[in-house]
């Protein structure tokens, strides 16, 4: 302990500053771990973000009339996209052989 009143002013502003930089130290903590699980969080949601919109594509790929409206199936449009989607079907096929 300090044995001069000037001595123990120094002191207890020495006191004073080691607790207020204890007190910022908790706060970056606070702030680091937040900020880290917030990255967890949005790699989560990118992942399932990204796997939606695979699935979306995927289905869109296999059917032929996904807007489920009547369609004429002798029409010539449909009647070419169900070869062209029979064709991509045998190459894809193919490729995995």
């Amino acid at each position: 302990k300090p044995e001069t009143k000037h001595g123990q002013a120094c002191h207890d502003a020495l006191q004073e500053a080691y607790e207020c930089k204890s007190g910022y130290k908790g706060a970056l903590y606070k702030m680091q771990s937040m900020v880290v699980l917030q990255g967890m969080f949005c790699d989560r949601l990118s992942s399932q973000l990204a796997s939606q919109e695979e699935k979306k594509q995927g289905k869109k790929c296999e059917q032929l009339v996904g807007d489920r409206l009547p369609r004429l199936l002798t029409d010539d449009a449909f009647y070419t996209s169900v070869i062209e989607h029979q064709k991509a079907a045998e190459v894809e096929a193919a490729a995995l052989e």
